[in-house]
């Protein structure tokens, strides 16, 4: 058998780590930067294939790449709650569920980079209640590693609070909506 069969790279994905004549495929781990507290991996993930579809094996499960999406935005709502906790550990005041607007700003940046806030539409024929979500003029900057570090961090906060912002949304338009359907 030629060494170069055994080494050569694979030809269906070019993600597998496999090497040599295989129909099994594999890619690199991903993983969590911590240990659990027996020093196992914590959440490893990797993408996978037969003959069918890719998958990715993620929480001993084999899931779909919308499935995959699904969980992880599962998982980022838990990690919020968790952030909440320290926060809370911190003194810090929760995310008030009714605040109408937030910003999310970059070091250096000459102001919000992006601000979202429920808007309420004046128009009477059409007055729905909506997020209205826009970057500001001439906030722009060029970030360097850390400043990229920063903004990420950044967004990373404003998430939940756009979060915040839809679940406000959604008790107003269903108290709306339940409003409208006890009208005769």
């Amino acid at each position: 058998m030629s060494t170069s069969l055994q080494t050569s790279t694979c030809t269906t994905y070019t993600w597998c780590t496999k090497t040599g004549d295989h129909t099994w495929h594999e890619s690199a781990y991903v993983q969590a930067p911590a240990q659990d507290g027996l020093g196992g991996v914590v959440l490893p993930a990797n993408l996978m294939a037969d003959e069918a579809s890719p998958f990715v094996g993620f929480l001993d499960l084999d899931l779909t790449p919308a499935q995959t999406r699904t969980r992880c935005a599962e998982l980022r709502v838990h990690l919020e709650g968790v952030a909440a906790l320290a926060d809370q550990g911190d003194g810090r005041a929760p995310l008030e569920p009714a605040t109408e607007c937030y910003s999310v700003t970059a070091a250096g940046a000459a102001g919000a980079l992006l601000s979202a806030e429920i808007f309420r539409s004046d128009d009477a024929d059409d007055p729905r209640t909506t997020i209205a979500v826009w970057s500001q003029p001439r906030a722009d900057d060029e970030l360097d590693v850390a400043g990229a570090d920063q903004l990420l961090a950044d967004l990373e906060q404003f998430i939940p609070r756009l979060r915040a912002l839809r679940n406000h949304l959604a008790s107003v338009t269903t108290a709306a909506s339940a409003g409208k359907e006890g009208r005769p």
